[in-house]
């Protein structure tokens, strides 16, 4: 994927820059050049975060999808933080600059503090409250760059990358937090039906309030927040209905305090606002003979694809739970897997049966024939069926599947 590479590319070009074009005249102490290095990568690294956190949704395909996205920002975002701590440990101290080192010391604890409530036991919706400081504290640094006196100046390509990656950031931080909810596809709707299907599940149907509704493809997710107290944080669902239905059907297991909350609160005649839809794991973009493999709540998007699925696609879909009464949908499963020619349906329950393997899905979809597989799931199955796949000699190139992590 291009995304990744351009920031690898941007950082290593930095690096090139700052090590082989200071002017002659200067001649910095090699702890120095080290400190400023991590100082500078650590800003190209935050600014690339705060592009991330944009959602924009022309950088999807450059990342691969909206959840591969989330998991760059997540990466470059330790990385920039191991960095600067780096360049704080490793810069030598001179409180010679009235403004420069006490604003360096402010956005280092200050991102050190969200760092801290990132990685520790805090709840979700204080960390989703306080994580947008880290574009202030991003900004204050900017005040730490211009009033110390560093190296780094005396470069022109470091100080016009660095320069750079300060606008960037900032611009992108702006537009979150000032006009992103402007940007997006959001659309009204209003809770209609809640059901629970299991002790821990739930089933949101939501009508449109005005004509304009959601467009999606199918097995795409997107962002809901409950106008009801207590659930008014934007979280992502996958969509489990088809997209020529008028209304949405989401279908959530409760694994967290909100999702928790969420099945049980969640009233009929809520309003709600949809954003989306996102996601890239698409069955249209594979070939004709293909393999899908849900585990758990995984299944929603398979749900939405089973229905919108046509007659001449080859589909063998394997849908494995710990136990019988997880297994949401079986019955309105084998019934499309009756009424579509080409469709057939291996429910695997792990309790009974073992951990489905690689080896029982390509003797059941035929080993030689199979041109995809797609995967939705907890991750460490996804990373096992990776590997036996891999090993299989199935290519990279057809292996999709998509995460449920998005924190």
């Amino acid at each position: 994927m291009i995304g990744p590479r351009v920031i690898a590319g941007v950082v290593i070009v930095n690096a090139a820059c700052s090590l082989t074009l200071w002017p002659p005249d200067t001649v910095p102490h090699v702890r120095q050049i080290a400190a400023e290095l991590f100082a500078t990568t650590a800003v190209i690294l935050f600014a690339a975060a705060l592009v991330l956190a944009t959602r924009a949704r022309f950088l999807e395909p450059c990342f691969g999808g909206l959840d591969r996205m989330y998991v760059a920002h997540r990466r470059v975002g330790k990385a920039g933080f191991l960095l600067l701590a780096a360049h704080v440990a490793t810069i030598p101290w001179i409180l010679g600059s009235p403004g420069g080192t006490p604003s360096g010391l402010i956005a280092f604890a200050g991102i050190s503090f969200l760092v801290a409530l990132a990685v520790g036991p805090s709840r979700y919706s204080t960390w989703r409250r306080s994580h947008w400081l880290i574009g202030v504290f991003f900004a204050i640094s900017l005040a730490h760059t211009l009033l110390v006196d560093h190296v780094t100046r005396t470069a022109a390509a470091p100080f016009v990358i660095l320069i750079g990656a300060y606008v960037v950031g900032i611009a992108a931080f702006l537009y979150n937090l000032l006009f992103a909810r402007f940007g997006r596809p959001r659309f009204a709707y209003e809770v209609q039906t809640v059901r629970r299907p299991t002790p821990t599940t739930v089933e949101i149907i939501l009508r449109p309030r005005k004509q304009r509704r959601l467009t999606f493809t199918a097995g795409q997710f997107v962002f809901v927040t409950f106008h009801q107290h207590g659930l008014r944080e934007p979280h992502p669902f996958t969509v489990s209905s088809a997209p020529a239905e008028r209304a949405i059907r989401l279908t959530i297991k409760a694994g967290g305090d909100y999702t928790s909350k969420l099945r049980l609160a969640l009233r009929a005649g809520c309003r709600a606002t949809v954003e989306g839809g996102y996601g890239m794991l698409d069955y249209r973009t594979g070939g004709r003979c293909q393999v899908w493999i849900a585990g758990g709540i995984g299944i929603t998007p398979f749900l939405s694809w089973l229905r919108d699925v046509p007659d001449d696609r080859q589909i063998t879909l394997f849908y494995t739970v710990r136990h019988a009464d997880e297994a949401l949908y079986w019955e309105d499963i084998r019934a499309r897997a009756d009424a579509h020619p080409g469709l057939r349906v291996h429910l695997n329950v792990s309790s009974k049966s073992g951990t489905l393997t690689t080896g029982q899905v390509l003797e059941a979809g035929g080993r030689d024939s199979i041109t995809d597989v797609y995967m939705c799931g907890p991750l460490p199955m996804l990373e096992s069926f990776v590997r036996g796949f891999r090993a299989a000699g199935l290519p990279a190139s057809s292996i999709h599947f998509e995460r449920f992590n998005f924190r």
